[in-house]
Formats: C-alpha cells, sequence, structure tokens
C-alpha cells in the first residue's frame, strides 16, 4: 500500500515525481533487483536519459527516493502523536495496544514507507556512505516515542521503546497468517508494558502457539546431517547474498564461492527458488541456535549485565538477516521463513536476559522475543550510529522492571 504517497501519485505528470514514486514501488515489490535504470524508466513510462536529466546518476535518484520516504515517515509520525494527544490514559497500562496498533498501522497502511527503510539499513550495510541517511529514520522513532511517552508520564523510557518499536517493526512486517500475527502482536506489545509496569509479560496464547508451528516448520526444512555437500553449497549462497545481495545469487555465482563445478550447484538444486531456499536456510541456521534439549550454562548476573556493552550483531552478520527478513516480506512464497524469522526470536537472547533478572523470577518465550525486539533495535543504533553502548543504557527498563521485587523484598 502506498499510504502517504498516494496523493503524490495524483501528480504523477512530473517526471521527477513519476521516478521517485518508481523507485519507492521497486523497493517493495522486487528490492535492489528491481532499482535499475531500465526498469524505474519502464515504472515511470519514461526514457532512461530521463533519470539522468533529472538526477544526474542513478545515486541522486535513489537518495532522493528516500528524502521522500523519510519526509513522508515524519509526517506520519506526527499524525500519530496528533491523534494521541488529549487523551487522558497515562502510564503502562495505556501503551500495550496503543504500541500495537501504531506498529500495525505502520506495517500495513504505510507498507511502502516501511520497506524503504527497510532499504536504507540495507544500503547502509553494504556502504557507509548511507548511514547518516538511515540515522534519521532512527531519529524520527526516537522523536515519534519521546512524544508519545512524554504524554503517557513514561519519559525515562522513551528512548527504550523506540528501540523496541524498532526492532518489532521489522517482525511485523514479516507476514505468515494475518489474524494469528496481529493477535500475537498484541500480545508481545503488552508484555513490552507489563514490564514497564513492573511485571513480566503475561499469557501469550497467540504467539505460543505460533512459535510451537514456527518451531515445527524449522525442524522440517533443516537439512539432514549427511548431506554435507548441500549444506556446503547452502553456506556459499549465504555468503553470496551478504556479499552481492539477492540479486548476486545466481548458480554460477554460487559455485565459484563454494569451489564446486557449476553442474553440482544446478544438480543439487535446479531451480532459483530451490537455491534461494538452501540460502535462507543456511543463513536462518546460522543466525538462531538449533532447538536442542541441553540446559544453557549459568551465567552470574552481573557477568551478564557487564555483556550488554557488546550485545548487537557484527556488520557481516546483520547484513545476512537483513537480506533474508527483507526479501521474505516481501515475497508470499516464504511465509514459512516468515513464521520462522518473526516467532523463534529470543532462543539465544532469552538465557542471557534470564541470567540479567536473575533465578528468582521465569521469563516465558514471549520475554525472550521482547528483550530480542530490544536489543535489535538497540543493535541498530550501535551499527549505524556508533552508538557507545553500555549497560546504562537498560538501567531504566531494569529499574522499572525490577520495581515489583524491591516493594516485595
Amino acid at each position: 500500500m502506498l499510504g502517504e504517497f498516494s496523493n503524490a501519485l495524483d501528480n504523477a505528470e512530473k517526471t521527477p515525481r513519476r521516478l521517485v514514486s518508481a523507485v519507492l514501488s521497486a523497493w517493495e515489490t522486487q528490492g535492489t533487483t528491481g532499482a535499475t535504470a531500465r526498469n524505474l524508466a519502464a515504472l515511470a513510462h519514461i526514457p532512461v536519459s530521463s533519470i539522468y536529466h533529472h538526477f544526474g546518476d542513478m545515486e541522486h535518484l535513489l537518495q532522493a527516493a528516500q528524502d521522500d520516504a523519510l519526509q513522508a515517515a515524519n509526517r506520519w509520525c506526527d499524525r500519530q502523536v496528533e491523534l494521541v494527544h488529549g487523551a487522558r490514559a497515562k502510564g503502562p497500562a495505556a501503551l500495550g495496544s496503543l504500541l500495537a496498533a501504531i506498529i500495525d498501522d505502520w506495517c500495513e497502511t504505510q507498507r511502502t514507507l516501511a520497506f524503504a527503510f527497510r532499504q536504507s539499513q540495507l544500503m547502509a550495510l553494504r556502504d557507509l556512505q548511507h548511514r547518516p541517511t538511515r540515522a534519521h529514520w532512527s531519529a524520527a522513532w526516537r522523536s515519534l516515542w519521546q512524544r508519545i511517552c512524554g504524554h503517557l508520564d513514561l519519559a525515562d523510557v522513551a528512548l527504550a521503546t523506540a528501540w523496541f518499536f524498532e526492532g518489532a517493526i521489522a517482525l511485523h512486517l514479516l507476514r505468515w497468517r494475518r489474524p494469528v500475527d496481529r493477535a500475537a502482536l498484541e500480545e508481545l506489545c503488552h508484555g513490552w508494558a507489563d514490564w514497564l509496569d513492573g511485571h513480566l509479560a503475561g499469557p501469550s496464547p497467540w504467539f505460543d502457539g505460533a512459535r510451537d508451528a514456527a518451531a515445527a516448520l524449522a525442524a522440517a526444512q533443516r537439512l539432514a546431517p549427511a548431506e554435507t555437500n548441500a549444506a556446503s553449497i547452502a553456506a556459499a549462497a549465504a555468503r553470496t547474498i551478504e556479499r552481492h545481495g539477492i540479486v548476486g545469487l545466481t548458480h554460477r555465482a554460487v559455485a565459484a564461492e563454494a569451489g564446486v563445478t557449476l553442474g553440482v550447484v544446478s544438480h543439487r538444486y535446479r531451480t532459483s527458488a530451490d537455491l534461494l531456499n538452501a540460502a535462507f536456510e543456511a543463513i536462518y541456521c546460522r543466525m538462531v541456535p538449533t532447538e536442542e534439549t541441553r540446559e544453557p550454562k549459568p551465567m552470574p548476573r552481573q557477568e551478564a549485565t557487564d555483556l550488554l556493552q557488546n550485545a548487537y550483531a557484527r556488520r557481516e552478520n546483520a547484513l545476512g538477516l537483513e537480506e533474508l527478513s527483507v526479501a521474505t516480506a516481501r515475497d508470499p512464497a516464504f511465509a514459512g521463513f516468515a513464521a520462522q524469522l518473526r516467532y523463534l526470536r529470543g532462543r539465544s537472547s532469552g538465557p542471557y536476559f534470564q541470567a540479567i533478572l536473575g533465578t528468582e523470577r521465569s521469563i516465558s518465550v514471549i520475554d525472550a522475543a521482547i528483550f530480542s525486539a530490544f536489543l535489535s533495535g538497540r543493535g541498530n543504533a550501535c551499527l549505524h550510529e556508533d552508538w557507545p553502548a553500555t549497560a546504562a543504557d537498560v538501567s531504566p527498563l531494569l529499574a522499572r522492571l525490577n520495581r515489583t521485587r524491591a516493594v516485595v523484598g
């Protein structure tokens, strides 16, 4: 859906506007693959030469599209604040449903903008010169939640809520089963509000059921241990995506990366879709630990808290996961992967969060997912804005979460 861009499309006779709209449409439906001069000119129904006449080069056109998307996103943020202004609801109890409604509105009615935001992240991960634009997006989210949280008397956790929001919109952009996704989002956001009120998340039957289904999908799709050749090719496909994006994923490129013949790759993965599935599986399995029965090693609370200084993904890992997530969000054929990416978050951060809280309070799977979403948004600040991550970032959140224990104690 074009959301804020509906008025712009009414003025499509203006060539620069038509080209910018074509870029935004391509990012939503095709990704980087569709953002070529020939394809954009075709979408805008103009000659290729018009791109260079109006923008000088493709880079300036892409930047113009990002600038337009940012302006539209800021207008959307302003509208959310205006709609909330005057409401008498205050405190954590007022936040959960509102947070879920705003996230859902962004991902559903402003989907074109949502993909433009994700494209800015991909661009910044691939080329550091795009970091300033990516930082403007984070500034928009911080401003939105500073204003809303200030109105709700939650100003001390505005930054934490902005980080959670950024992680949650990445998850909600992934579509699996719409009614289930919306119900699970509500539970996730109410869980965040519960944290701010001093409690762990409440019951989450929709999220828990979706997680069980996603775990079953993951188990069915994992490579058998004996398929070592297939696994090495899949790993090579994953590295190809990280280095060249989805557009660079070809049988020939994967064969070169894996050090095998083209025939070997083509025999094991006959179609491009097969190869893409294998690459996605390899990235996913590397980023998300397998569901094993072994108990994680206990970690002292102070050690876990100290590790908050480095709790974000390396750039190369973040790039692979971002390519995976955006392509999955874009293509309904990957709904099974969408379920896994959306509902299996928190398996590595959950034990870590448990250690931070201590053994007196047992977290649930949705608590682990909430912490994962929060860390994802915070990690983006570290990657794209050189945020000096320290344990102090989490202090306001933990202070609220530990209120109940302090009262009981």
